[in-house]
């Protein structure tokens, strides 16, 4: 026998050490995939941020009752920043300027099949959308990985009220 294969089936039966491989195969597997988790709820929660602040933008429009230009620049801070004045960012880097707001004339009822889309005493309602584009700034996870940024949209329609 060489003195190779003494060495082999004298290590055979022992263990020791055994963990330190295991745990040295393992590790980087579970930081991978933490790291992967806590991209994965960052995205969602920027995503849920902006999805309130457009909500709040457009509840705060389909209700506002002064002239539009005063209203939409109150709405738009309402969106990024959760006040109508000043306040602080709901999500970093979100703007203002950013939240596209508009108004929209809709038929109450479809005209194709006939089915009352809106309850109105006139043929048309006005609508607000608001919405907004987010180009979402990563951890550094995806980026090690290889991919690149990437842009969150949201949109919110409410039906006027106000005006």
């Amino acid at each position: 026998m060489t003195k190779f294969g003494k060495i082999i089936r004298r290590l055979q039966g022992d263990e020791s050490g055994a963990a330190l491989v295991e745990v040295a195969i393992t590790i980087p597997l579970v930081l991978l995939l933490s790291a992967g988790v806590f991209e994965f709820s960052n995205v969602l929660n920027t995503r849920l941020l902006l999805e309130a602040g457009v909500e709040d933008a457009a509840r705060y429009m389909a209700r506002c009752s002064g002239d539009w230009d005063t209203c939409k620049g109150f709405a738009q801070n309402l969106a990024a920043n959760g006040a109508v004045s000043s306040g602080s960012a709901r999500v970093a880097g979100w703007l203002p300027g950013t939240v596209e707001i508009t108004k929209i004339s809709k038929d109450a009822t479809d005209t194709a099949t006939g089915v009352q889309l809106y309850l109105s005493t006139k043929a048309t309602v006005d609508v607000v959308d608001v919405s907004t584009d987010y180009t979402y700034q990563d951890l550094g996870f995806m980026s090690y990985l290889g991919f690149s940024n990437f842009t969150l949209s949201v949109s919110h329609q409410e039906r006027v009220i106000g005006w």
